[in-house]
C-alpha cells in the first residue's frame, strides 16, 4: 500500500457514502500525507533552496544549510494538516486521528480480526480464488450489531484508560529534583 493508491481508494469510498460520516484514521504513513510537504531535516541544501524558492520565500543564496533548515522550521505550522482530512472535510465528512500506538481504540481492528478469523476457520484449499471468495463472504457477514458491539467496546476502552490516567496522576507523586552544582552533601543542617 502507498499513499497514492490509498488516496484514490479513500476518495472513491467518500463518494459512495450517502451521508456525512466520521472516519477514524490511524497513523499509517500512507494515511498521513501532509497538505504541505516540508523539506526533511536530512534534505540536501539545493532541495531546501528549491523549496523555499517555490514558496516565494526570501533567503540568502549564501546561507548555510543549518540556516536554511532553521528558516524552514519557522514556517512549519504547529498543527499538521493532513491531505486526506482536507479531502474528507471538503466532501462533508470528518476525520478523527487516533493517537500513535493506540489501535485498540479503532473498531475496525476488531471487525478485521473477526473477518480474518472467519476466513481462517473456513479456508481448506488455500487457493487465492477461494480465499478471495471467503473474504467477500466474511465481509458481507459483518452486521450493524457487530459494528455497534465493537464501537461500544472501543468506547469503553477509551473511558477506562481516561479514568486510569487520572488515577495514575493522583497516585504517583511528582518527583522534583533540583540539581545545583553549588550544593554539597557535607552539611545538610545549614540554613542556607
Amino acid at each position: 500500500m502507498n499513499s497514492v493508491i490509498f488516496k484514490d481508494w479513500f476518495i472513491q469510498m467518500l463518494n459512495n457514502l450517502e451521508e456525512p460520516c466520521v472516519i477514524i484514521m490511524d497513523n499509517a504513513s500512507y494515511h498521513s500525507s501532509l497538505v504541505d510537504n516540508y523539506p526533511k531535516s536530512n534534505e540536501k541544501k539545493i532541495n531546501v533552496q528549491k523549496w523555499l524558492q517555490e514558496k516565494g520565500i526570501q533567503f540568502s543564496p549564501l546561507g548555510t544549510l543549518p540556516e536554511l533548515r532553521e528558516r524552514v522550521k519557522q514556517l512549519i505550522p504547529q498543527e499538521k494538516k493532513y491531505e486526506l482530512d482536507q479531502i474528507a472535510l471538503s466532501m462533508g465528512h470528518e476525520v478523527i486521528r487516533l493517537p500513535p500506538y493506540h489501535c485498540q481504540y479503532n473498531p475496525i481492528e476488531l471487525i478485521w480480526a473477526q473477518v480474518k478469523g472467519k476466513i481462517a476457520e473456513e479456508n481448506t484449499s488455500f487457493k487465492i480464488a477461494d480465499v478471495e471468495k471467503l473474504a467477500h463472504d466474511a465481509l458481507d457477514s459483518v452486521t450493524v450489531d457487530d459494528w455497534k458491539r465493537c464501537v461500544t467496546h472501543c468506547n469503553k476502552l477509551q473511558d477506562d484508560d481516561y479514568v486510569k490516567e487520572g488515577l495514575r496522576d493522583e497516585i504517583l507523586e511528582p518527583i522534583i529534583m533540583t540539581i545545583n552544582p553549588e550544593d554539597s552533601s557535607e552539611s545538610e543542617d545549614d540554613d542556607y
